[in-house]
């Protein structure tokens, strides 16, 4: 089943080791499959474009553009 691309806004912070998606508005926390792209981006606001795996909470990873 294709998911359908969806667009998230937060924050790129390392948790556990890894690098997540914290949406502060929502308070949820997302994991991100890419964690060479999303290193780039750590302690920033960001909006991330891609499919959510609602199983897992993973966000695979189409694009990372800096968000406000």
């Amino acid at each position: 089943q294709a998911a359908d691309m969806q667009s998230f806004t937060g924050r790129v912070i390392k948790m556990g080791g890894k690098f997540v998606l914290r949406d502060t508005s929502s308070k949820t926390t997302y994991a991100l499959d890419d964690q060479d792209k999303a290193k780039q981006f750590e302690g920033q606001a960001v909006q991330v474009t891609g499919t959510l795996d609602a199983q897992t909470r993973t966000i695979q990873i189409s694009s990372i553009t800096p968000g406000s």
